[in-house]
């Protein structure tokens, strides 16, 4: 089992932050530490939840976050060094694709977590910013179902399941990747880069 900060989880849970789930987290957790990943990158802060607690459940070196919500940012910030992480996780207030687009750094792990819509246009910048042999893990594929059809797609979230299921197409058929989609969680899209 991996130790969770029970009063964060609360807290995002009470103030419907968007956080990883508990079956979530352990998948991420071990699968950084069976590849020894190091460099790890972060699309969604939230309040910090997550990457905190990657960092202390695993061998990993840094983690550099991206969030452009300005209260969650501050909210991860303050939580990130209240648990003395300062110098593991690097936190950046801005857009994920502006980060992307301006990124010259090479990552191991990337966990993606922010606007579900925007997985697809992500791609191909993900996949610049991956070393060889790098994973990429994508949340909240199902999104509640309505992407697997379970749950009717809400008017407000067609775009967004659209944008899903485009993203799923394209890793599973990307000649660059080896990509499965996994029933953890909210559904968990892992990709390897060759």
């Amino acid at each position: 089992m991996i130790k969770i900060d029970e009063n964060l989880k609360l807290y995002g849970q009470k103030s419907n932050v968007p956080i990883s789930l508990d079956d979530t987290l352990v998948f991420l957790c071990d699968t950084i530490n069976k590849n020894n990943c190091k460099e790890i990158l972060e699309i969604g802060t939230a309040i910090g939840f997550g990457s905190i607690t990657m960092t202390e459940n695993t061998n990993l070196s840094h983690i550099d976050t991206v969030e452009i919500d300005e209260n969650r940012y501050k909210l991860a910030v303050e939580n990130i060094s209240n648990h003395g992480l300062n110098d593991k996780i690097s936190i950046f207030h801005t857009d994920a694709m502006d980060y992307l687009k301006s990124n010259t750094k090479k990552y191991d792990f990337i966990y993606l977590d922010g606007p579900k819509g925007q997985y697809i246009n992500y791609l191909p910048y993900i996949k610049k910013s991956l070393n060889k042999g790098g994973i990429i893990v994508a949340d909240n594929l199902y999104f509640h179902g309505m992407v697997t059809g379970k749950i009717l797609v809400s008017k407000g979230c067609r775009a967004m399941i659209k944008g899903l299921k485009k993203y799923i197409d394209a890793i599973v058929t990307d000649d660059e990747l080896d990509s499965k989609i996994l029933d953890i969680g909210d559904g968990l899209g892992i990709s390897i880069k060759k």
